[in-house]
């Protein structure tokens, strides 16, 4: 059994910084690992071209990763969308996710911080981000990074054949 202090020390190990197109297979593996943890349906041709447009397309939002000598480890995924309420632009995380041999380290708050510095540097004032009802520890995660839950109900309609 691996104990925090063993835990902190490879957090250490790590750095967050933008990610790359070489980053593409390894980042597709964290991405399907998260699907998996929070029962999201993964298509890899599907999800395999958003990822890849999402890093050749830099207007479409942010990815960051967790690297430790070439491993990836964990990542975040930062896209926009436009809403009076907050004054315009504001970052939405979309992804987060950090490998479980990783998890209570500091890395998820490295990326945060990563996320949270590029929306300074950009004039986003808020961050939103989605968290399933059953994942309890996302949720005090989150809140102890000073997010607040909103008094809203997430709905989503699917276009079939958008064209």
């Amino acid at each position: 059994m691996v104990t925090r202090m063993e835990r902190t020390a490879r957090a250490g190990t790590h750095r967050v910084r933008p990610a790359r197109m070489a980053d593409f297979d390894g980042l597709l593996r964290l991405v399907e690992a998260y699907y998996k943890f929070d029962s999201i349906a993964f298509d890899e041709s599907v999800t395999g071209r958003a990822l890849h447009r999402l890093l050749r397309v830099k207007s479409l939002g942010q990815v960051w990763v967790a690297d430790s000598r070439g491993e990836l480890t964990g990542y975040v995924i930062l896209t926009y969308n436009y809403d009076l309420e907050f004054g315009g632009i504001e970052g939405l995380v979309t992804d987060m996710f950090v490998d479980q041999r990783f998890r209570r380290t500091g890395i998820g708050e490295r990326l945060v911080a990563a996320v949270r510095e590029y929306c300074r540097s950009r004039k986003i004032s808020t961050i939103e981000l989605q968290v399933t009802r059953h994942n309890r520890r996302a949720q005090a995660f989150y809140r102890a990074l000073g997010f607040k839950e909103l008094d809203r109900v997430v709905m989503s309609h699917e276009i079939v054949n958008p064209g």
